[in-house]
């Protein structure tokens, strides 16, 4: 997949468009992606997504309050987009001054005249340019002037919801974890750098990598203990994640602890990924340590089980 981070670069050719933050890349923008591919496969054209860096929230609505959390950093979306097979990846800078174009030059000025495209696409709620006054409408007001073709795609429900970045923020941050990777097509991951902690885990044989998150813009998920899968070079461990304050030793700080099973290694300083597969358990605090460590035995078990079905699928 080509990367266009500056208009400026950008080698203009046919090409079929689709354009938007694509915040968690999830299963309503995943029917897009593969319409996309489908269709410019289809013309022989190049497939092209146009998003955004940073979220416009972030300059729109500055310290807004409770700040937007990301589902997906910018190398995530990368990611995801480059085994989703796309040909073109454009991220424009999101600043103010982009943020006052108005619907119709941010279509004229840089979808036709600096990207150029035969065919756009675009999800059925899609809202762009200055005040998020762009739709459909001004689309297809200038469809005729500037000869391109034009797909609005459905609205795309698992079980009845309609999928949406904000109602999967929601589920992660409430803890229904299941139903957000439901809706979000794919595990969810957060990466961060392994930093000193307490050393409690090691006296009782479960030593944690406790996590500094890479991106302070990225959801945390729910106080828990969830499933998981440890990613360090490329290796993936399997782990139990723990998300909470450590009520059981008073701890009043919110920490991220992953415990790696069957793995040895001295990796502070490094950074780890984490896939969050399945919540297991609410935090809660246990009358002494050894009551907690005998609990994280069942958790191990449990975690296992869940891994192990999730590798053979």
């Amino acid at each position: 997949m080509k990367i266009y981070r500056s208009l400026d670069k950008i080698e203009k050719e046919k090409c079929v468009l689709t354009t938007g933050t694509f915040d968690g890349v999830h299963a309503g923008h995943q029917t897009i992606v593969r319409r996309l591919k489908e269709t410019a496969a289809k013309e022989g054209s190049c497939s092209t997504i146009v998003t955004f860096e940073p979220h416009p929230q972030f300059v729109v609505i500055p310290g807004k309050t409770p700040p937007l959390k990301l589902l997906t950093t910018l190398d995530e979306k990368i990611s995801i987009l480059d085994k989703a097979g796309i040909d073109r990846l454009i991220v424009i800078p999101f600043n103010k001054e982009f943020s006052r174009l108005s619907s119709q030059k941010f279509i004229e000025n840089i979808l036709i005249n600096n990207i150029g495209f035969n065919k756009i696409i675009i999800g059925y709620d899609h809202a762009f340019g200055k005040g998020r006054k762009g739709n459909i409408n001004i689309l297809k007001a200038l469809q005729k002037k500037h000869d391109y073709s034009l797909i609005q795609m459905e609205p795309f429900s698992i079980d009845g919801n309609v999928i949406s970045s904000t109602k999967i923020r929601n589920l992660i941050s409430t803890g229904d974890f299941n139903k957000a990777i439901n809706l979000l097509g794919h595990s969810y991951t957060l990466s961060g750098k392994v930093i000193a902690g307490e050393g409690r885990g090691k006296s009782y044989n479960v030593p944690t990598a406790n996590i500094e998150p890479i991106h302070k813009n990225k959801l945390v998920p729910q106080h828990g203990i969830y499933s998981g899968w440890a990613i360090y070079k490329k290796q993936k461990i399997k782990s139990i994640i723990y998300i909470g304050t450590k009520p059981t030793f008073e701890n009043r700080l919110p920490a991220i602890e992953v415990h790696m099973m069957d793995f040895s290694a001295n990796l502070y300083g490094e950074n780890l990924g984490i896939e969050f597969i399945c919540k297991i358990r609410d935090d809660q605090k246990f009358d002494n340590p050894e009551m907690l460590y005998e609990q994280i035995k069942l958790d191990k078990q449990k975690t296992l089980e869940i891994l192990n079905n999730d590798f053979n699928k």
